[in-house]
């Protein structure tokens, strides 16, 4: 594979003039996933909290990009970006279901309270997304949806004790879902990403060290996922964390 200025060519993954979804966009691995998409030839919707990040994002990507800004707490805003995706170019063939982590915090300290918080940052966001997003993939027989989730979901640490909750129990929804999209042609599948270098994982303190990813390369992967290589994996978690846990599973 040739490089071209220190980063990898484009791969034709099938994406030309797709058009994808990506939530929690506007930096880390949602900006970075947005961005390889668009290399691939991807119509973008993006979809973040107000921010010049989100801005700039939206600038760079271009005529080819809409930006929609709002708060994945929002119960409507999930069906708001899909009818963006419609109108604009007329199809939705890609879901990067992408949510916002709940705080760092043990098991026992956590109230009701608490976990019903990480439920209604990280769960149903992501449900919510899933559900509006099937109908117009599920018209066309083809649809990608991928939800970046974490290796918490396989190990979890004891200080992220709400998302290995929150995001275990999406899991077992988007695996329960899997099977039946599939005979529809929509791939469902979960991504576990392990540390990298964003900015959510330098706050939680594990965003240096010799084997820490970068988000450009998980970004890559991702995309494959979106793409028609991806056309028999479904019901799938991958971990991408370079080895950094060593249970079998």
């Amino acid at each position: 594979m040739k490089r071209s200025s220190g980063r990898l060519s484009a791969l034709d993954l099938g994406l030309t003039d797709r058009v994808a979804l990506v939530t929690a966009a506007s930096r880390g691995l949602g900006r970075a996933t947005a961005e390889a998409l668009a290399r691939e030839g991807a119509r973008l919707v993006v979809v973040a909290r107000p921010s010049n990040d989100l801005d700039t994002l939206g600038a760079a990507l271009g005529e080819r990009c809409r930006v929609v800004a709002g708060d994945l707490l929002d119960p409507a805003l999930p069906q708001r970006a899909v009818a963006v995706a419609l109108e604009s170019f007329g199809r939705l063939d890609v879901l990067v279901a992408n949510t916002p982590g709940p705080p760092a915090m043990e098991p026992l300290a956590a109230t009701d309270d608490d976990f019903a918080r990480a439920f209604e940052t990280v769960f149903y966001p992501a449900v919510r997304l899933i559900r509006a997003a099937v109908p117009a993939m599920r018209e066309r027989g083809w649809g990608r949806i991928v939800i970046v989730s974490s290796t918490s979901i396989k190990a979890p640490k004891p200080f992220l004790s709400l998302s290995a909750t929150a995001r275990s129990a999406l899991w077992a929804w988007a695996k329960s879902l899997s099977g039946e999209l599939a005979e529809h042609g929509v791939m469902l599948n979960v991504v576990c990403p392990g540390p990298h270098r964003t900015s959510r994982a330098l706050e939680l303190g594990v965003g240096s060290g010799p084997r820490i990813g970068i988000p450009d390369d998980f970004s890559r992967v991702l995309a494959t996922l979106c793409g028609e290589p991806a056309a028999f994996i479904a019901g799938t978690s991958l971990v991408i964390d370079g080895a950094e846990l060593s249970a079998i599973f």
